[in-house]
This record gives structure tokens, C-alpha cells and sequence, in this order.
């Protein structure tokens, strides 16, 4: 018997590159955390089985307990948000418009540079090779560049249009403004996110070394 092949890295189907979105539906997140889970990923587990029984009031509670853990990851806090939306709750409108990730997406000619940052100080890149660098540390200067892409979008946000495919942008470079509300994609992104984009990478390059 043949299995089929893993997708490419960074490719359309590749789910690492999907997971950056944080957008995934429930009952796909909870499907793929391990049985022995603790902490927030039991109660995504706990929330999508309420789900699925009808009992929604019991997993919005499970959800929203989430939010209230210390340190809770951008990516996490991103992803409960969608979980939220997806039953019908929605954030406030100032902390709902509130950009805590941003990804960088720039078509090269045998592929797509993906690069993500989220508030928190982590960080990924998915390079058109086929290589990645994955940062978790707590690391003053990586923060600092992630709020500093983040921070760069600021004045194109206006333009930003609501994201309905996660399918790589084929031409021109397009950045991707994750929210508690949702995720809005903004295309040909000025020089200033860009600039702010590549010293990123370049730190991120020069921390794996």
C-alpha cells in the first residue's frame, strides 16, 4: 500500500502553513491535538465535543475560559477568537480591530516566501527552498522586530479586504492582518511592510545560524 506523498512545505495544501492563519474551524483543531492534552488544548477538545452535542453555552464558557489564562500564545488567543466567531460571538469593536499577527507573503519564481510574526515575540519562516525556521524564545529583539512588522501595516490597513482563501498569491507580494475579528489581506503591501518584513527574516536567518 502507497501513501500519498506530504505536501511541499509552505505549498497550498501544507497544513503547518495553514495553522499560521489561525483560522482553522473547531472540529479540525480539536481532531488534531493529541489524546493526552492538557491545559487549553483539553478544553479545545472539551469545547469542540459540546459543540458537536449542541451544547454550545458550554463551549463558548470552555472557550472563554481560555482567553483568561496568563500568557496565553498570540497564535492560541487567535485561533479561540475563530472558534468564538464560529458560534456566533464576536469581540468588541476596538479590541476586535486589534492586529496581533501579520503574515508576509512574497511570490518568488519557484515558489511563495511565507513569514509570519504574531505580538508575542514568535515567529515563522517558510522559505521557497523547502527550509523553515520556527521561533518560540522569549527574545527582546525578535519581539521587537515582529511588533515592528505588525506596527508597519498600520497606514495600509485601510485597504485591508476580508481574506476568504488561503491560497497563495501567484504575482504580487500580499500581507495577511490577523485579528480577533478576523483575518484581512492587504495586496502589494507599501515598501515600509516589506522593509519591515525582510529585516525580520534576516534576524530570524542570522538567530538559526
Amino acid at each position: 500500500m502507497t501513501h500519498a506523498a506530504e505536501p511541499a512545505l509552505g505549498s497550498n495544501e501544507d497544513r503547518i502553513r495553514q495553522m499560521l492563519f489561525a483560522n482553522e474551524p473547531l472540529e479540525v483543531f480539536a481532531a488534531s491535538i493529541e489524546s493526552n492534552a492538557t491545559g487549553p488544548f483539553q478544553k479545545i477538545v472539551e469545547a469542540s465535543k459540546f459543540a458537536k452535542s449542541g451544547k454550545k453555552a458550554q463551549a463558548i464558557q470552555l472557550l472563554q475560559e481560555i482567553l483568561k489564562e496568563p500568557e496565553l500564545d498570540t497564535r492560541l488567543e487567535l485561533y479561540v477568537w475563530s472558534f468564538l466567531r464560529e458560534m456566533g460571538v464576536k469581540p468588541d469593536q476596538r479590541k476586535g480591530g486589534e492586529v496581533l499577527g501579520v503574515i508576509l507573503e512574497v511570490p518568488m519564481e519557484n515558489g511563495c516566501d511565507t513569514l509570519a510574526a504574531y505580538v508575542d515575540g514568535s515567529s515563522r519562516y517558510l522559505n521557497y527552498s523547502g527550509k523553515a525556521i520556527f521561533w518560540d524564545e522569549k527574545e527582546a529583539k525578535i519581539q521587537k522586530l515582529c511588533q515592528a512588522l505588525v506596527d508597519s501595516t498600520i497606514l495600509a490597513s485601510g485597504k485591508a479586504k476580508p481574506r476568504i482563501s488561503l491560497v497563495l498569491p501567484k504575482k504580487i507580494p500580499q500581507a495577511t492582518l490577523l485579528t480577533r475579528s478576523g483575518i484581512y489581506q492587504i495586496s502589494n503591501p507599501p515598501e515600509s511592510v516589506l522593509q519591515a518584513g525582510a529585516e525580520l527574516m534576516m534576524a530570524l536567518m542570522k538567530k538559526a545560524q
